[in-house]
This record gives structure tokens, sequence and C-alpha cells, in this order.
């Protein structure tokens, strides 16, 4: 389990916290602009590293660590075509990942 962690530490820091994001981050906007469910799929994949690290298993935070389920969720209304849905859920996982890659940025790459 320490080698997953650490794994997920190292996804979410430097130039590879920045691919990681902006694949998820792209992935996203064209499932829903393609309305592909596997794509935002893969775009959950993606997101899990940097929601993981950020979040937590109590507090406010615990919402940061369920946003890959929203993409899930979003996945599951666009197969359903429902696209009021299917819009609504990634949208708080953009602004946490649009966050994410300011935050990374402006630390010079270190880290958060």
């Amino acid at each position: 389990m320490n080698t997953v962690i650490t794994s997920l530490v190292l996804l979410s820091r430097g130039v590879p916290g920045i691919f990681v994001a902006g694949v998820s981050l792209l992935l996203m906007l064209l499932a829903l602009i393609r309305k592909d469910p596997s794509m935002m799929f893969y775009a959950a994949l993606f997101a899990f590293p940097a929601t993981y690290v950020l979040g937590a298993w109590s507090g406010a935070l615990l919402v940061v660590r369920l946003f890959p389920l929203f993409l899930l969720a979003s996945a599951f209304f666009i197969g359903k075509d429902e696209m009021i849905f299917a819009w609504v859920f990634p949208l708080p996982v953009m602004g946490f990942l649009v966050y994410f890659l300011v935050n990374l940025v402006a630390s010079n790459f270190g880290g958060v």
C-alpha cells in the first residue's frame, strides 16, 4: 500500500502533476462535448492522484477525496443522456483542478 500512496504523491507533484491534472481537465471537457462516458471515466482516473493527496478522511476536505466519484456520476448521466446533471457534477472538480494547477505553478512546481 505504501508503494501506491508514494506513486500518487509523485503523480501530484511537479511536472507530472501538471500533466496528470491537465489531461484530466482535457478529458473532462472532451467527454462533455462529445458525450462520451468512457472519456469521463478516464478523467476520473487521472484526477485521482491530485484529489487523493490534497484531500482528507475527515472534515471539509473529505469532499475533495470524493471528487472522482463526481466524475463517475457525470459519466453515468452522460450515458443516460441527462446533460444538465452531466455538466453540473464535474464543475467543482474542474474548479479544484484549475486551483491545483495554479498552486502548482505558483509554488514553482515544487508541490502544493
